[in-house]
């Protein structure tokens, strides 16, 4: 059998299940694609075995087919074939290959046998909820770098994952590595009957949020199961397995009640810090911070090496004289998140977590944000 499709339209279509396909596996049958045609659709999957995907698009064919192609060989050949967006391409399926032509081209593609890739399972979706695109690529990007997950060397648990901590009233994302912290809300209400906690790995996360982008949807459904969250739109769906619990308390580790506070340029104070970072001793990166009336005194040495380095901000703090440490690589990760020209540090004592908060001008809209970062041991 055969059936057409536009070029485009076909790359599209492998971009939005390509990441999924793992690049080391000891399953082979992973490292392909398996594609479908019937009611008029064609649709593609990939999986990981922890992460499974389904995409699809319209097709001029009435048949039914199922092929397991190379992922990588077929996926290139749509990214170099695609000069002309506009072509069509026809796939001819057989039992042992498919043929696509594109104009006077033709590439084959040897076939795997279809029955030994895993079927994608279709759940059943009791409760619906809706998050809108915005958002979804908001709390990626302000949480996912900050899970366990970015060191492969060991297995952190459910510090590798994103907590979705979901009430009535509010929708928080909640990741940490036990150093940094990043909690995100909405206070929209996205029609949770009660509070809901889950643990979501955050690449899927990641990916889900770059397709609601890259594709231009305006929001993505998600549905919560037994060991699994599916999200989903009209053309495609992504279930991934939950991460096993529990995740440690957040709220504990959050300060009540600050006692010290000052503003200051993020971009200022990322510049000097990436100064002290360079010269500090690189098994802690430690970087002391002085405060005193008006000023802050950013501090870093190297006993190694007999380096040291100082650099001065003129912050708004009018407290009594202060003095805590920071891993700098930790803090300009934090600080780099942030969106806003000034942030807002907020301290209880030099042995309890601090709070970095975006500050926002008059025009902005304000959002629900806010980093920890736990503080390094000094002695003065």
């Amino acid at each position: 059998m055969s059936f057409s499709v536009n070029l485009k339209a076909f790359k599209d279509l492998l971009q939005k299940v390509y990441p999924v396909v793992p690049a080391r596996t000891p399953y082979p049958v992973l490292c392909n694609l398996k594609f479908t045609t019937q009611d008029g659709l064609l649709k593609v999957y990939a999986t990981d075995m922890d992460t499974s995907v389904m995409a699809s698009i319209a097709v001029e064919s009435k048949d039914e087919s199922k092929f397991v192609v190379n992922a990588k060989k077929i996926y290139d050949w749509t990214a170099i074939s695609a000069s002309d967006d506009d072509q069509e391409v026809i796939i001819d399926v057989s039992d042992s290959n498919i043929i696509l032509t594109r104009g006077k081209s033709k590439s084959a593609f040897a076939c795997v046998d279809v029955n030994d890739y895993p079927e994608f399972v279709n759940l059943e979706k009791s409760k619906v909820y809706t998050l809108p695109a915005e958002k979804l690529k908001y709390l990626s990007n302000k949480v996912a770098n900050f899970t366990a997950a970015k060191d492969p060397s060991r297995s952190r648990g459910a510090l590798e994952g994103i907590l979705f901590d979901c009430s009535r009233e509010k929708f928080t994302s909640i990741a940490t590595d036990a150093n940094k912290l990043s909690v995100v809300s909405f206070n929209s209400a996205l029609g949770f009957d009660g509070d809901v906690s889950v643990i979501i790995p955050p690449k899927p996360l990641t990916e889900v949020a770059k397709i609601a982008e890259n594709f231009s949807y305006e929001s993505i459904k998600f549905s919560f199961f037994e060991n699994s969250v599916s999200f989903f739109a009209d053309d495609f769906e992504l279930i991934t397995k939950l991460l096993e619990g529990p995740y440690p308390d957040y709220k504990r580790v959050i300060p009540a009640d600050y006692k010290k506070y000052f503003s200051v340029d993020r971009q200022e104070i990322i510049n000097a810090l990436k100064i002290t970072s360079s010269v500090a001793d690189k098994t802690n990166n430690l970087t002391k911070f002085y405060l005193e009336n008006g000023e802050l005194r950013l501090h870093s040495e190297d006993i190694n090496t007999n380096s040291k380095s100082d650099e001065f901000l003129s912050i708004d703090y009018t407290d009594e004289p202060f003095i805590i440490g920071f891993n700098s690589v930790f803090l300009i990760e934090i600080l780099s998140a942030i969106d806003t020209q000034y942030v807002k540090f907020e301290f209880v004592e030099k042995n309890i977590g601090a709070v970095i908060r975006p500050v926002y001008a008059e025009e902005e809209e304000i959002k629900n944000i806010l980093f920890l970062l736990m503080p390094l041991r000094i002695t003065e």
